[in-house]
């Protein structure tokens, strides 16, 4: 597909805890997408500690955000720099300097103005561990933000942690300058331990005492704020207890449905192609790894292309009616939490809009919900 044929799609990947293959799925997601013939921008912006180079064997003095930080260069296309990928460039966070790990709040804005600018099919952010503002603002200013964990207690809690500041930052920069709702906010985010009860339905019904105008508003970050999970190291198909545990986690305490859109199979060998990602991707041993990108990659792109380009439809077929109960067959029962799969089905057939919100608000998505 051409540039000019579909609008630009900008994915973010983070992952709450450092060392769970969070860059490795980056270079993996962006070499796929280029091997397809789409034009590909690696954008490293962990900014304290880059590394998504090395992942491609480039260990040479090159232009790095360093440049563009320090006013060396007036844009950011001016340092993306080729990589043994066709159609797959990189711009490299490698040189480090003293507070690029913390830019000015000017230069981070100048940074995604750039970013949002960059001629590419697909741009893709890789983000640093943890849950600093700069790392959350990146990750917001995305079409689709992935998370990257593995099936460790540690790690779990970490992408948990990072989901969860994640919805606070957005709901802080949207209300912010809300006379009610904003201070609701900020005095529940300052909130330590297990004291803190902020959610969207808390907030849902704050607004509705407060400031009942800002209702369609809540709902649209309700419906929009649903972020990729991708689980590391785990058998492909299994939903591991502790991913089943986070999920219900962001569902219960947050009202946040998180879509887990794939795993990645442990695989020993590639340690022998650290400096060589896409070369490890075309080999016999890369080749089930390969497999798991392209099947997380189909199910993010098409949520993403089908959420930004098409609306809910109203009316549905019964070919739609039909398509949409097989979909439900096939959902962990966890999705129909205080109803039924059964009951769902039913109300398939005289209620069908509700049923696709509510599929929809638990990250699931499907050609059948849009008009075309």
């Amino acid at each position: 597909m051409k540039p000019d044929s579909k609008p630009k799609m900008i994915l973010s990947v983070a992952g709450g805890k450092g060392g769970v293959g969070k860059s490795i799925f980056s270079v993996s997601l962006g070499t796929k997408l280029a091997m397809d013939g789409h034009s590909v921008a690696l954008v490293d912006l962990d900014l304290g500690a880059a590394n998504l180079h090395t992942y491609l064997g480039i260990i040479k003095k090159t232009p790095t955000i360093a440049d563009f930080i320090l006013k060396k260069v007036p844009s950011l296309k001016d340092i993306l720099v080729e990589t043994s990928q066709d159609n797959m460039k990189i711009i490299s966070g490698a040189e480090f300097v003293p507070g690029m790990a913390n830019p000015a709040h000017w230069m981070k804005l100048k940074i995604m103005r750039h970013v949002k600018a960059l001629s590419a099919d697909y741009i893709i952010i890789d983000l640093g561990a943890g849950v600093h503002f700069n790392t959350l603002d990146f990750f917001s200013m995305s079409d689709r933000g992935i998370v990257v964990t593995a099936p460790e207690p540690g790690a779990v809690m970490n992408a948990y942690s990072f989901i969860k500041g994640a919805l606070f930052r957005r709901l802080q920069h949207i209300f912010k300058n809300h006379p009610e709702i904003g201070p609701v906010i900020d005095a529940e985010t300052k909130k330590t331990g297990g004291e803190g009860g902020l959610s969207l339905e808390m907030l849902t019904e704050q607004i509705r005492t407060l400031s009942p105008d800002m209702l369609p508003l809540i709902e649209e970050i309700e419906n929009e704020f649903c972020p990729a999970l991708v689980v590391n190291r785990i058998s492909e198909g299994h939903k591991h207890v502790l991913v089943r545990n986070l999920i219900a986690l962001c569902r219960d305490k947050l009202g946040v449905s998180i879509e887990h859109v794939g795993n990645l199979p442990d695989n020993p060998e590639i340690s022998g192609y650290l400096l060589k990602i896409p070369a490890f991707l075309t080999s016999w041993s890369g080749k089930s790894y390969l497999e798991a990108v392209k099947n997380i990659s189909d199910k993010i792109l098409t949520r993403t292309s089908l959420t930004a380009n098409a609306e809910i439809k109203t009316d549905f077929s019964d070919e739609d009616v039909e398509k949409i109960i097989k979909l439900m067959e096939t959902l962990d029962e966890s999705i129909f939490s205080g109803s039924s799969r059964s009951a769902s089905k039913l109300r398939m057939y005289f209620k069908p809009r509700e049923v696709v919100d509510l599929l929809i608000s638990r990250g699931v998505t499907h050609e059948a919900f849009y008009s075309r």
